[in-house]
């Protein structure tokens, strides 16, 4: 039978739920295709926002879904000149949580024909949507060869970053340990930085026991993550309070599960560093952490002695990957043994208008660029003459 694809509003939200707690248990999809991802995401969307879902069927039984969520109109000089539609996300940076691991979410008998289908259904729709969004996704050649670009007159681009994780199997296999599966630089650090600790108690690591302790702990780790980044001169992602909603829902709705892990690592009596993330499928996907780099003077290396010992207590409760996700961080590819990649994919039409675009943006860069100056300029020759006009009148006081 073939597959059809249908692409329609959404239908209400415990009808949607029901639908995805169905196919994600004929799925092999990962966390962030789970409806304990996806319902939450939902939820903290603003009311109203431009949503539609897509479906797909094979012998009268859905096989695949998605959320396609409309984006803001992109524009130049303030005049709109692309429509854009993503997948699980909005493409606005205020509302989007990084989502990784993205596709839809698929029945495990027929992925790739599903797959390939759906997204030949929706390039069809270009008509009304000039730029389509695939963000983060794991499979560097997510249809790369089975669908054809020109037939649908679009174009596509990639973006692709590195992805680091700890093989939890290996670390059982090495006597549950992951320090000997570093380089020698990164294992002498970690030693004498738990040497350094251990003066002060004993190293151990608590895993959340209830909704509450893990909101208590998810607040902790919110000061200790916001101290480090604002000492840093920059915001942290906690300054937006979305960020901070959606994933104290997390929390809420997912502690009960297992899916949402909140953890502790302590100095004696005293915490050292809270990591969170979420399991699924035996693997834990490390989403933010707060460390305190005050607790000691010499040897103050919090964040890789903190994962080095949750990695210690996820491979004990035998899980099988210690993902950091995406990002160039130099404590991603210092404690990890395997390198994946996201990629994030945009597909545009063919049209004159991101031919134009490419053009005139170098060039409004630059105007904006010789625009400041200019008003820096200005301001500097402002300041200099109520500088002399304030010195020129305290002169002719005097006289």
């Amino acid at each position: 039978m073939t597959v059809v694809v249908k692409i329609g509003g959404l239908p209400e939200i415990l009808d949607l739920e029901h639908l995805w707690h169905d196919l994600e248990c004929r799925s092999r999809g990962g966390f962030f295709v789970s409806w304990s991802w996806i319902g939450v995401w939902l939820a903290n969307l603003p009311q109203g926002w431009p949503l539609r879902l897509i479906r797909a069927e094979k012998d009268g039984r859905i096989v695949g879904l998605g959320i396609l969520a409309g984006g803001e109109l992109k524009k130049i000089c303030n005049v709109p000149y692309c429509a854009t539609e993503h997948l699980h996300e909005t493409g606005v940076r205020e509302l989007d949580m990084v989502i990784e691991h993205n596709d839809f979410l698929l029945d495990a008998s027929c992925e790739t024909e599903v797959r390939s289908e759906m997204i030949r259904q929706w390039l069809k729709q270009v008509s009304r949507v000039s730029e389509l969004s695939v963000p983060g996704t794991s499979l560097g050649e997510w249809l790369s060869d089975a669908i054809d670009l020109d037939e649908f007159g679009m174009q596509r681009s990639d973006m692709t970053m590195k992805s680091h994780a700890m093989d939890l199997e290996e670390v059982r296999r090495v006597g549950g340990d992951p320090v000997p599966l570093l380089d020698a630089r990164t294992r002498a650090k970690i030693r004498r930085a738990k040497r350094e600790y251990s003066s002060l108690g004993e190293l151990c690591v608590e895993t959340a026991s209830s909704v509450v302790q893990g909101l208590e702990w998810f607040d902790s780790l919110e000061m200790l993550h916001q101290k480090r980044w604002i000492a840093k001169g920059e915001p942290g992602c906690f300054s937006n309070p979305r960020f901070v909603r959606f994933h104290r829902m997390m929390i809420a709705r997912n502690h009960e599960n297992g899916r949402a892990l909140v953890m502790r690592v302590n100095v004696g009596s005293a915490a050292l560093g809270y990591l969170y993330g979420f399991a699924d499928r035996e693997r834990f996907y490390l989403y933010q952490c707060g460390f305190d780099y005050d607790m000691v003077e010499r040897n103050s290396m919090p964040g890789l002695v903190c994962h080095v010992l949750a990695m210690q207590a996820l491979a004990d409760k035998g899980l099988k990957m210690y993902d950091f996700m995406a990002g160039s961080s130099r404590y991603k590819s210092a404690l990890s043994n395997i390198e994946e990649s996201m990629t994030w994919t945009h597909f545009r039409s063919n049209s004159i208008r991101f031919c134009l675009i490419e053009h005139i943006n170098p060039v409004l860069t630059q105007m904006r660029f010789h625009k400041r100056r200019l008003l820096m300029a200005f301001e500097s020759i402002r300041a200099r003459l109520t500088f002399l006009g304030t010195a020129s009148e305290t002169a002719n006081q005097g006289v």
